[in-house]
């Protein structure tokens, strides 16, 4: 096989390994834009339910402690 394939999968096995490690440790989850104030609870539910860190903390504020991505 030529270098470039060799590079390819190799390039590949690395993105697969380290999409496992991000879904094995529970980060913080997906990124998150605006959600109306009224939302939030409901939106922190759903995030502790995926096993994913809150977003925003009991006041409705963004988490200062939420790792970002």
């Amino acid at each position: 096989m030529h270098w470039f394939t060799y590079f390819v999968v190799a390039f590949m096995v690395v993105c697969v390994a380290l999409s496992v490690y991000r879904m094995r440790r529970n980060g913080p989850g997906p990124a998150v834009n605006y959600v109306p104030r009224a939302l939030r609870p409901r939106f922190n539910a759903y995030y502790r339910r995926n096993g994913w860190q809150e977003p925003f903390d009991a006041e409705g504020n963004r988490n200062p402690h939420r790792d970002q991505v």
